[in-house]
């Protein structure tokens, strides 16, 4: 026993350096990583020549990956006209190419950047070539008209809210990266789960061969549900690095399955996020690889200090999202939008991780025990999880709230741009499950209570078995819409943020030529 207790305390040490590392690591300032927004070329949008221009330049917001930067340009026919070379200058936020002769017609350049985010940013504007013969020399813009040989240089947005210029919805990609968020969610639950919950409600509960066997049924759905999502996971760990490889670098999936390109992809700045997410999992799988043996060997024992660090490795996988999201976007202005991302992960995950183990790993201890403590022991999980879940609810309110100042600039934004009315369903998905978790704590947590403390059993046992079912429904109810917000915020993340869309970058300059 001794033994037992001394391996569980050094266990538990590696869990709080491990978690102090992780709250370093969270905290270290990562620079230029956001998606890469036109701010303005040369030519202009819309701008009309009567001297040929010798170059496009387009400037952007953020430093950009160094070989990944596209330019094309073409005429009315498709062909293209540029010399075929993108150079990146002046900090590697400008990048630029010749143009070969030019006649007259009108012209569309079509730009591809990968800033340190790796989200891959596309768009498209025209310019226009007359001959001197045809148009007197004088340029003229969608801004009004210079007089000259070509439109001035002024800094000004080139792109109106109608030029095509944002981050290209990857369905497939945001599948993927859905399912990279199930799996992690319910890695994470189901070690919150077991560690906070489950065990603390049995030990009031259940005594003796009761408890062990009521736990050993949950231990074992709990690690084959861990079990089952490590496998999604690392399968979906290679589909968004192929799919990554395949975006990056215009090449098919089957293409991008080459050694040589994955190497490629790696070497840029999407690599060490992924590393580090698959670095993750595999200690997570030497996690669960430890705690399968221990269980089988001794289903009895509790095996604490291994849950618990299940739960920290889980929480430093959640870190991975937060560095190939949004929140770089804002880093800049808002220090703490990467760490309050991963609050807001963490958080989520005790609530939405938590609600699928609840629907699914405490069913199958609840037939093993005895007619009498079956409602007890329900009553005490409703406790347990109440106590968990509230605070993780407060944690994802205050983290959401910083999260969407950081994303958006201004109330309309809810309705002016996509990202903010995607946003806004699920701000109303997570709302409905509020009103259910209330349902489940009130209701149903008031009922259990009353009938626990009622001392006639035989009489109770119809509406003892009305409300496990009526427990179970809602929970399974509550966690199929954790699904669904999880989707959306899959969703949310190739989209363009509402601080960023050309709809809101438009009103903010009209409100400032306005003052």
């Amino acid at each position: 026993m001794n033994h037992s207790t001394g391996d569980n305390k050094q266990l538990l040490t590696y869990v709080v350096r491990g978690l102090f590392v992780s709250l370093l690591l969270a905290f270290v300032p990562i620079n230029g990583l956001a998606h890469a927004k036109l701010v303005r070329s040369e030519p202009k949008a819309r701008a009309s020549f009567s001297t040929a221009p010798k170059l496009v330049e387009i400037w952007f917001s953020e430093e950009l990956e160094p070989g990944l930067t596209t330019i094309e340009v073409t005429d009315q026919q498709g062909t293209r006209v540029d010399r075929g070379e993108v150079t990146l200058s002046e900090a590697n936020k400008k990048a630029q190419i010749e143009l070969g002769a030019l006649s007259a017609g009108v012209y569309t350049v079509t730009w591809k950047a990968v800033a340190g985010d790796e989200h891959t940013m596309r768009g498209s504007f025209t310019f226009s070539l007359t001959t001197p013969s045809a148009a007197p020399a004088t340029g003229t813009a969608a801004t009004g008209q210079t007089t000259g040989t070509q439109p001035t240089s002024t800094p000004m947005p080139a792109m109106s809210p109608e030029e095509d210029q944002g981050a290209q919805i990857s369905w497939g990609q945001t599948l993927v990266r859905w399912l990279s968020y199930l799996a992690m969610m319910t890695l994470f639950g189901g070690f919150a789960f077991r560690s906070l919950v489950l065990v603390p409600a049995f030990r009031r509960a259940l005594e003796g061969a009761e408890r062990a066997q009521a736990a050993a049924a949950s231990e074992r759905r709990a690690l084959l549900l861990s079990w089952m999502s490590i496998v999604l996971l690392f399968f979906a760990s290679i589909t968004a690095l192929v799919m990554q490889a395949a975006n990056v670098f215009d090449k098919s999936l089957g293409e991008s399955l080459s050694l040589d390109v994955l190497g490629r992809v790696l070497s840029t700045g999407y690599g060490p996020f992924w590393i580090f997410q698959i670095a993750s999992v595999g200690a997570i799988t030497l996690i669960l690889v430890l705690l399968t043996e221990r269980v089988r060997q001794n289903p009895s024992r509790e095996h604490s200090g291994l849950w618990w660090a299940g739960l920290v490795g889980s929480a430093v996988l959640l870190m991975a999202p937060s560095w190939t999201g949004h929140a770089m976007v804002a880093i800049k202005h808002f220090r703490l939008a990467v760490f309050t991302d991963w609050l807001h992960l963490l958080a989520g995950g005790f609530w939405v991780g938590g609600l699928f183990h609840l629907a699914l790993t405490l069913p199958p201890a609840l037939p093993l025990l005895s007619k009498s403590r079956r409602t007890i022991a329900l009553h005490h999980v409703i406790k347990s999880f109440t106590r968990v879940a509230m605070p993780s609810v407060v944690l994802l309110v205050l983290a959401g709230l910083y999260n969407t100042w950081a994303h958006i600039p201004r109330l309309q934004a809810f309705w002016m741009t996509p990202y903010g009315k995607t946003l806004g369903i699920k701000l109303l998905i997570v709302g409905v499950m509020l009103l259910l978790g209330g349902l489940n704590n009130f209701h149903f947590g008031k009922r259990a209570a009353r009938l626990v403390a009622a001392e006639n059993a035989d009489s109770n046992a119809a509406e003892e078995a009305k409300l496990e079912r009526g427990f179970c429904r809602s929970v399974a109810f509550e966690a199929a819409l954790g699904a669904v917000v999880l989707l959306v915020t899959a969703v949310l993340v190739f989209m363009t943020p509402a601080r960023n869309h050309p709809a809101m970058t438009a009103a903010e300059t009209e409100q400032k030529l306005s003052r």
